[in-house]
């Protein structure tokens, strides 16, 4: 399967000029940094006015959209020739989520309490119910939450593979209807049908314990990814596959998970022969994208590579060409690969159009919904007839920033001490000269994870008041090789703390920064490294803020009540990432921020959430309590009825205004107390 890879940001030079948008853009002001004209600091932490992404059916004639009323996310069809706005589905209570078309007349959603979250998020929503364009023929699919707690039964949450296609009313979910071990994400397909909410069960000789299941273009489910917990508690991938539903199925891939080597299947090329995997097969340092060899069983001719970052992929279908059109995946921006001269041209036109942004987009027939975004601009939603070669804007996801200036986020690399190359975010206040600022080193979570390009309310507000905000991808993040990820592994306090050190001693090298003005932040592990951070270099950071932030490493396996704790995940990559329990316990007290309380000088902000099964509260308290006992400063906010993270858009602004007023009195240049 040859590929003629495009890439897209190149395809703006290739192809030449955009279009004229409908609307001219209005010039913006620039934030004043002394007091006068900021934005509000609520304006960053309100949700978005605006669900997400506007769906089209599958003609392309109508347009799927979540749009506010009484203070819930409803969903509503426009129709794209009258333009007028049909509301189908709403709840006084919940918002409408996860919207999908089954067919050119009918779609289901799900319910949830905040503003974007899927199915599976634990706010007593999920469920799955179905409703024709128009609002007719309702029907509950699935329970939520919520109701299967209110009828004491166990949640069974159901996700959608695929829609049958064409005009059928039949979508392919996953669930674990049968009961089957759900430590491991065990599930089933079944073929429902959105009229009566009947399921086929298709998977009855389904392989073994199948978190990841994969259908072709003719409906058939042709591969499971299988895991089970072998007795050193590692983990197996095992990737099974049929040649059709009357064959059986036989293992064409193993590997252990969390060894660097397991595989991704992607999807089928609509030839239903041809498929394409991720992974780090052959020793590998960055996951590409490949064709499987099913003649060897291993992978075959390279489709996809980056020379700094992974590919894991995300496909993109176009279901009338009936073709693979190209690759999505992320380095330290978004990024596409092209196969399709059409889609890398029409990706050209509206990069032309929408200069300085990020556009993604989705085309039926005459016509696409494109979503703008960057940094500085939330989201802009444009529809776009390519009959009448009209661009015109629809919504604004977060219209509060319409006309008004934000910051720039731009991508640095400096070298850590031993010499790893540390990528990494900084975004530095608009209209102020980038000499001798305040910094804010601001710690993802995870700590196996990433940041991510793009708007962050948090990096915004602190860079609206004149502060330079770094976000270091230290080892163990995730997304940029095997290496990168596995220097981390049982490196808290240590080569990992070391990296965000050297990241703010290269901006102070440089200039930019003002040593004497550090602060340090973050959340999850974040929190920890802002507390261990403090302790390692007490002199460097002036203040923290840690929020539902690890405290002690030891914690993560004792606490029982937390959901990290007796996991075969954390038994497996959790012992390889922060250590064993059993083994590893002299390490884990010396990178204790606990067992190094002594050592805090700053003062510190830290909240919890009173639900969290995450890190649980116990974390900040006992921490709380041993810097009160040495006459630290310490602020303490718990936040009622929140897990792991604020889903109230109170909370969140409340939280926000707490952040900025302890900055600007420990690290500021403006008067106390002045927002």
């Amino acid at each position: 399967m040859k590929k003629n890879l495009i890439h897209a940001l190149l395809a703006a030079a290739l192809f030449g000029p955009g279009l004229a948008a409908a609307a001219a853009d209005v010039p913006t002001p620039t934030v004043n940094i002394h007091g006068e004209r900021l934005i509000p600091i609520a304006d960053f932490f309100k949700k978005p006015q605006f669900g997400g992404q506007p769906i089209l059916s599958p003609d392309g004639k109508n347009m799927a959209v979540l749009t506010p009323r009484n203070g819930r996310f409803v969903l509503a069809v426009i129709d794209l020739d009258t333009r007028q706005p049909k509301v189908v589905a709403s709840d006084p209570d919940w918002n409408i989520s996860s919207p999908m078309w089954v067919n050119n007349k009918r779609l289901v959603f799900g319910i949830s309490k905040g503003s974007d979250e899927t199915m599976e998020k634990n706010d007593g929503g999920g469920g799955l119910y179905a409703v024709d364009r128009d609002g007719g023929n309702f029907r509950k699919l699935s329970a939520s939450l919520q109701e299967a707690r209110n009828a004491n039964v166990p949640f069974k949450p159901v996700s959608v593979l695929k829609r049958a296609g064409g005009d059928s009313n039949d979508l392919y979910v996953v669930d674990n209807a049968r009961g089957r071990d759900a430590a491991l994400g065990a599930s089933d397909v079944f073929r429902l049908d959105t009229t009566t909410g009947r399921r086929t069960l298709l998977t009855f000789d389904n392989p073994g314990k199948v978190n990841g299941w994969l259908l072709d273009h003719a409906n058939v489910v042709r591969v499971g990814t299988a895991m089970t917990v072998e007795a050193d508690k590692r983990i197996r991938q095992t990737v099974y596959y049929r040649d059709d539903e009357k064959s059986a199925w036989k293992p064409i891939y193993s590997a252990y998970l969390n060894e660097g080597q397991e595989m991704d299947p992607l999807g089928f090329d609509f030839d239903n022969k041809t498929m394409l995997v991720a992974g780090r097969f052959n020793g590998r340092d960055k996951a590409a994208v490949f064709v499987w060899d099913f003649a060897n069983n291993k992978p075959g001719e390279l489709i996809a590579e980056h020379p700094q970052a992974d590919i894991d992929g995300l496909l993109l279908y176009d279901e009338q060409r009936k073709k693979i059109v190209g690759i999505g995946f992320r380095s330290m921006v978004d990024e596409l690969y092209y196969f399709d001269e059409d889609y890398a041209r029409m990706q050209a036109t509206l990069d032309a159009s929408l200069p300085g942004q990020k556009v993604s987009f989705s085309w039926r027939g005459d016509h696409v919904v494109a979503v703008a975004h960057s940094a500085t601009q939330p989201g802009q939603i444009y529809f776009f007839d390519t009959a009448k070669k009209l661009l015109e804007p629809v919504f604004s996801l977060m219209p509060q920033f319409d006309n008004k200036k934000l910051s720039a986020q731009t991508v640095i690399n400096y070298a850590a001490r031993d010499g790893l190359n540390i990528p990494a975010y900084l975004t530095l206040p608009e209209g102020r000269a980038p000499k001798a600022l305040p910094l804010v080193a601001y710690i993802h979570g995870g700590p196996h994870a990433r940041d991510q390009p793009g708007y962050d309310p948090m990096t915004q507000m602190l860079a609206s008041r004149g502060y330079a905000v770094l976000q270091p991808q230290f080892r163990m993040s995730t997304g940029f090789g095997w290496k990168h990820h596995t220097a981390g592994w049982k490196q808290w306090g240590m080569a990992m703390q070391d990296d965000i050190t050297d990241g703010v001693a290269a901006l102070v090298k440089q200039g930019i920064v003002d040593p004497k003005r550090v602060c340090i932040i973050g959340a999850s592990y974040g929190g920890y490294a802002t507390m261990y951070g403090m302790a390692k270099d007490p002199d460097l950071y002036k203040c923290g803020v840690n929020w539902v932030g690890v405290t002690d490493i030891s914690l993560l396996f004792s606490v029982s009540y937390s959901d990290t704790s007796n996991s075969p995940f954390m038994d497996d990559l959790g012992v390889r990432m922060h250590g064993d329990p059993k083994t590893d316990l002299a390490y884990m007290k010396e990178r204790s921020a606990l067992e190094n309380v002594s050592k805090i000088k700053a003062p510190v902000l830290m909240a919890y959430g009173s639900e969290d099964v995450r890190v649980p509260l116990v974390h900040g308290e006992r921490m709380r309590d041993l810097l009160r006992k040495k006459g630290n400063e310490v602020e303490w906010m718990v936040m009622t009825g929140e897990g792991h993270g604020w889903a109230k858009e109170s909370n969140n602004i409340k939280f926000g205004e707490a952040v900025m007023s302890f900055i600007d009195r420990h690290i500021g240049d403006a008067p106390a107390g002045k927002q």
